[in-house]
């Protein structure tokens, strides 16, 4: 779960995407950016009869500020602006018209967010889900932009009401649909996961969800469609595990019973549990979950058994450099269990500088048992220093005004900008904590990561949204008598399907003006009658139940 800065391009010779790391201390943030039409059936691209894109994205938390931007993909110009305006978090969307827009051209949304920081002191919990029944095992956050499922909160979870599989959550954290998927077969799917599984959950740089089973003894990926490989088999007792690397140099760490394995899995789908390397071997304690800093230096929470319960034996730091395996008295630093409690999930902060650990922060999960204010997320003070000290970060104070136990088997991962997403699954709640700001506000830039093709534009209509009407009417059109070419304006009260047809005075349609979906706003129509013959002429007006007709005369 470490937290670096990532790139992403959208298109190479125009403008990179990258993700803000912590110290830019964004609370706020879009996600899930879809362009479709308004009946959010995929957007067809043509604007030329007069038809609507709608924009949906999620917030996270509330904005004071969203806007909108369509950006060229060609030149990176900005074609169209639009507000989103105050908004809430969870799934909003704003409508575009096409402004701005030429036929057979790609464009890429952009959504800016802005809201007040918290606190400039403290982190704070702005998320409370309240109790959802959750039997968490691990969380893991998509923070790669340029991923269809950037912003989207992956869970292991073992039992309960939920089931047993992969707990999708929204970034705002709804529900997602899907749900619950790689479901065991207990609940309708095809997975074995065994008992006390899955455990931990990790993202691979392909955006797949990694887990392991611990009574299996395997290491499994959950794809992208959610159809799952078992990748090693064979373990003994699989806990915790840390992933770095892409490609043919994607590695994995995993605890397995006394002991912190390695191995180079590149792109395989399976990996022989023969050529994993021994990296750390324990005599008196058992390791659960591993992390490495920007520096290659290993962290590892220790539990005084397997059992998933068990009692913490602290928190140890390794340099893994030189001569393996590890032991326990090689260690650089370690915190005791009086310090540490019983820590489970292990979060790494990068920093500006994802080449040094001189400004990686290091947080964990614990749980202190009744009477502290002490079970929740704390941070380890100077990684580097030789005797560091912990800070405590958030606790059961905060999230529940009291005395509460958290779960030893809670877990923690850092969202897009910089929250700390928590699943405590004691009470069963999750929760989104926001770090102190710098400032007064903060804000976050997110590019959708699809670009899209405009086919057709809007020709001789223009239209006005900046005052929404109160009735949707047809107004005179102008001028009257008229040659060739005469405006027709109208309003619509709110967002339906319009038709705008010119008819003869036998009742023959000799003209569609309109034909689709359009935006509440004020309208003007052009209609040239170059090629007809002089004599009054009927415009007729359909908009959802509305519907009215009006007479008009061409001289020539």
């Amino acid at each position: 779960m470490k937290w670096k800065l990532l790139a992403s391009v959208i298109v190479t010779v125009v403008f990179s995407v990258f993700l803000m790391n912590q110290t830019a201390l964004a609370n706020v943030f879009a996600s899930q950016i879809k362009i479709t039409n308004p009946d959010d059936s995929p957007f067809d691209g043509d604007f030329s009869d007069g038809s609507v894109a709608k924009i949906s994205y999620y917030l996270n938390d509330g904005a004071s500020v969203v806007t909108v931007t369509i950006i060229d993909v060609a030149t990176g110009n900005t074609v169209a602006t639009i507000d989103g305006g105050a908004s809430a978090n969870g799934l909003n969307s704003v409508e575009w018209d096409g402004t701005g827009a030429t036929a057979n051209s790609q464009y890429v949304v952009q959504v800016y967010t802005e809201q007040a920081n918290y606190s400039t002191t403290d982190w704070t919990m702005f998320f409370d889900s309240g109790p959802i029944s959750i039997y968490t095992r691990g969380v893991a956050v998509n923070r790669n932009q340029s991923d269809s499922n950037f912003g989207m909160i992956f869970t292991s979870n073992d039992g309960g009401p939920i089931g047993t599989g992969i707990a999708i959550y929204n970034p705002d954290g709804s529900n997602a649909d899907p749900y619950l998927v790689a479901a065991d077969q207990a609940n309708g799917g095809t997975v074995n996961y065994g008992t006390d599984a899955p455990l931990f959950a990790e993202l691979d740089w392909q955006g797949r969800v990694w887990v392991t089973l611990k009574d299996l003894g395997q290491v499994m990926r959950i794809n992208r469609d959610y159809s799952t490989q078992v990748v090693i088999d064979g373990l003994s007792f699989p806990t915790g595990f840390y992933l770095t690397g892409e490609g043919e140099d994607f590695t994995i760490y995993v605890s397995a019973n006394n002991q912190i394995l390695r191995g180079n899995i590149g792109t395989a789908d399976t990996f022989d549990p023969a050529s994993l390397e021994v990296v750390a071997e324990f005599s008196t304690t058992f390791p659960r979950q591993i992390m490495l800093d920007d520096d290659g230096a290993m962290y590892v929470t220790l539990r005084q058994s397997i059992d998933l319960g068990s009692d913490g034996n602290g928190i140890r730091k390794y340099d893994i450099s030189g001569t393996l395996p590890v032991t326990d008295n090689d260690a650089s630093w370690f915190l005791s269990a009086e310090k540490t409690f019983i820590a489970n999930d292990l979060l790494l902060d990068s920093g500006d500088d994802p080449n040094s650990s001189a400004d990686d922060i290091l947080y964990y999960c614990t749980r202190a048992g009744s009477g502290f204010d002490q079970d929740g997320i704390w941070r380890v003070d100077d990684i580097n220093g030789f005797f560091p000290d912990t800070i405590r970060i958030a606790t059961e104070n905060m999230f529940y005004g009291g005395d509460e136990n958290v779960n030893a088997r809670s877990t923690i991962d850092f969202d897009a900008a910089g929250n700390i997403v928590f699943m405590e699954n004691s009470n069963e709640h999750s929760f989104f904590i926001s770090p102190p700001g710098d400032g007064a506000n903060n804000s976050f830039t997110t590019t959708a990561p699809d670009t899209f093709t405009v086919t057709g534009v809007i020709t001789g209509i223009e239209h006005n949204n900046g005052v929404i009407p109160m009735a949707t009417a047809l107004q005179d059109n102008y001028p009257n008598p008229f040659n060739p070419s005469t405006v027709i304006p109208f309003d619509l009260r709110e967002n339906t399907f319009v038709t705008l047809n010119v008819y003869d005075m036998l009742g023959r349609k000799v003209a569609t003006l309109v034909n689709g979906q359009l935006g509440a706003g004020s309208y003007k129509v052009d209609f040239d009658a170059a090629n007809l013959p002089s004599g009054y002429y009927i415009y007729d007006l359909k908009a959802g139940n509305f519907s009215a007709s009006k007479k008009m005369l061409l001289t020539k």
